[in-house]
């Protein structure tokens, strides 16, 4: 992996990322001393691993394509919790690591190796590196070089290197294979080298990984499916050996002649006299004869009707066929089932991604992985790659410009891995309340532009017009003008006037007496500035449900999963035990993230009386308060 990044030569900080790395006064040594000259043999096992387990692959997959998929964020510090804000304003910080990698898609390629080097052999290394473009005609991916850095004569690259593409390269100098295979020697004035890696409970200095606990399942796994593989093979080598006894003989197979009468000449027609073959040749060439017709001609009568030979009695159980395959045996394939099963337990993932989502789950929810999975597996991944970006990149450059390098920190978005890709059913409601135009629900809904009314032209309104009036007929005398001579054939439904009861009661008072006030209190529980209409109604309704959706996928885990199948996720806390009300605002937390406030209070609600009742709705389901 690989990206490039054009070097600017007068960038306001572009020379002090390279000034990251001059911590490190002797990166030869540095390099031998803290993490050795070669990798230990499970790290080499366990690569070996990740090519021969396919469970393996799979994992490693998964969780590198998870990581690849988030997002690094510049953020400040809280200064009373200590913890990220997760947004910073600052732009220096905000361009920084914008730039980490030559941008989002270097960053994605980036985060992808890491995460694999840090779940196989727990260590990987991050170099930027200085080539120079007069000696090169390609970045090391193998794209061709641009013409701006060919005239620059210098550009920079980020990549990302595990410990066999780092060879020391005489007494001081270290050797970088890149991704096509071209040689790079680190220059320790200009490049940047330093270690990512897990560090082990017992030896901080030693890299740890979860293939490392499970050794001994994977070795159980690639012995059982070796053992499978030989039984298979066995076969190949032939189809055994027939023993037929000696005494045995079969008819002959060849057609009679003609038999020679006393003082003939030889002719052909009479035969020619040969050797009586032995039983065994005589049963080998019939079961060949039988065996090339039948391939030649499935549909001959070669391939159905058994093969019929005439044999002493005495004979027939002596016939032994002796076959060299093994069979597969069951106590194989159980004890690889077991050793997947355990290695499923052994990672640091759901065993539910190796062994499966179950039959409730559709192509949606398989999409999506759990905020559960996320925060367990995925986020310890990011915080390891981002506190090394902070160490070794944010920090110097930030000393380097004059701002307080303690207050900010390098940190990653989820958000990709949560947010829900089927946003049908928020559009249409946001769309019902004009929080969104129809374009954007037209997107969220998966129609293009071609699918929608062309309101430039007077055709356009009379399709749209036509189309509402076939779905409310009340509509017809409003759209009159637009539905044009037709309408004069239609007659509108009369509306029913509702009846008007008379009163049985006496009538009241216009007045109320004095000792009733004129009108009802004012309630401190209802906000006095939105009304129960239908709008709001929406609005608090849509907001409650992502509140809820959020609450029950936080409470999710394995002991409860059965009471989340068949049913929505927003109502899956019916079917679990209610919740103190001091949980409620953790549990719902980031409700609002997604909402648009702006056009909201454009509409003239207000926020602050909005959440109110979204919280108060959520504390009701969830608490039963």
């Amino acid at each position: 992996m690989a990206r490039r990044v054009k070097i600017r030569r007068r960038s306001r900080y572009g020379e002090s990322l390279t000034a990251a790395g001059q911590k490190i006064t002797d990166p030869s040594k540095s390099f031998k001393s803290s993490i050795g000259s070669s990798g230990s043999n499970w790290q080499e096992q366990a690569w070996e691993f990740l090519d021969k387990v396919g469970e393996l692959r799979y994992y490693v997959g998964w969780r590198s394509a998870s990581v690849g998929r988030c997002h690094l964020i510049g953020s400040e510090i809280d200064p009373v919790t200590g913890l990220p804000t997760g947004a910073t304003d600052n732009p220096v910080v905000q361009r920084i690591v914008r730039d980490i990698a030559g941008g989002v898609s270097g960053q994605s390629l980036m985060l992808t190796r890491l995460a694999a080097a840090l779940t196989v052999p727990g260590e990987g290394f991050v170099a930027m590196i200085i080539r120079d473009g007069s000696s090169v005609e390609t970045y090391s991916d193998g794209s061709p070089l641009s013409a701006a850095d060919r005239d620059e004569m210098e550009f920079q690259e980020w990549v990302v290197l595990s410990r066999d593409e780092i060879k020391a390269s005489g007494s001081d100098d270290l050797e970088f294979t890149l991704q096509d295979n071209t040689k790079h020697m680190y220059d320790e004035t200009r490049d940047v080298l330093f270690r990512v890696w897990n560090p082990h409970p017992r030896r901080a200095s030693e890299a740890d990984s979860p293939v490392r606990a499970a050794e001994d399942a994977l070795l159980e796994i690639v012995r059982t499916t070796k053992s499978i593989d030989n039984a298979g093979k066995s076969r190949l080598v032939g189809n055994g050996i027939v023993f037929v006894p000696q005494e045995m003989s079969l008819p002959g197979q060849d057609a009679p002649g003609a038999t020679p009468m006393a003082g003939d000449a030889p002719s052909p027609d009479y035969g020619v006299p040969y050797a009586t073959p032995s039983a065994s040749q005589q049963l080998q060439d019939l079961l060949y004869q039988v065996g090339t017709t039948a391939y030649k001609d499935q549909e001959s009568m070669a391939a159905f009707m058994p093969i019929i030979a005439s044999v002493p009695g005495e004979w027939t159980d002596k016939v032994k066929h002796v076959k060299f395959d093994s069979t597969v045996a069951e106590t194989s394939l159980k004890t690889r089932e077991a050793a997947i099963r355990r290695l499923a337990m052994s990672l640091d993932v759901a065993p539910e991604q190796l062994l499966g989502l179950g039959t409730s789950s559709n192509h949606w929810s398989a999409w999506l992985l759990a905020e559960e999975d996320v925060k367990v597996h995925v986020v310890p991944v990011l915080k390891t790659i981002v506190a090394s970006l902070t160490q070794f990149i944010l920090r110097p450059v930030l000393e380097r410009e004059g701002i307080d390098p303690t207050q900010f920190v390098v940190w990653y978005d989820t958000t990709p891995l949560t947010q829900d890709p089927d946003k049908k059913a928020e559009a249409q409601s946001a769309h019902s309340v004009g929080a969104i135009t129809s374009k954007a629900l037209r997107e969220y809904s998966g129609f293009g532009e071609e699918d929608a009314y062309d309101l430039t032209t007077p055709d356009g309104w009379k399709q749209l017009a036509r189309d509402k009036a076939a779905a409310d007929v009340s509509l017809i005398p409003t759209l009159a003008p637009l539905l044009g001579g037709v309408v004069d054939d239609i007659q509108a439904p009369a509306q029913p006037t509702p009846a008007i009861e008379t009163p049985t009661s006496p009538e009241e008072p216009d007045t109320l007496p004095e000792s009733e006030p004129a009108t009802q209190p004012d309630s401190t529980d209802e906000p006095d500035t939105v009304t129960s209409s239908a709008t709001v109604i929406a609005l608090v309704d849509t907001f409650t449900a992502r509140a809820l959706e959020l609450a029950n996928k936080r409470r999710r885990n394995r002991a409860n999963a059965d009471h989340f199948r068949d049913i929505e996720m927003h109502l899956a806390h019916r079917n679990l035990p209610k919740v103190p009300v001091a949980d409620v605002p953790k549990l719902i937390e980031g409700w609002d993230t997604s909402v648009p406030w702006p056009a909201i209070e454009r509409l003239g609600f207000d926020r602050r009386t909005i959440t109110m009742w979204v919280e108060q709705d959520a504390v009701d389901e969830l608490s039963g308060a």
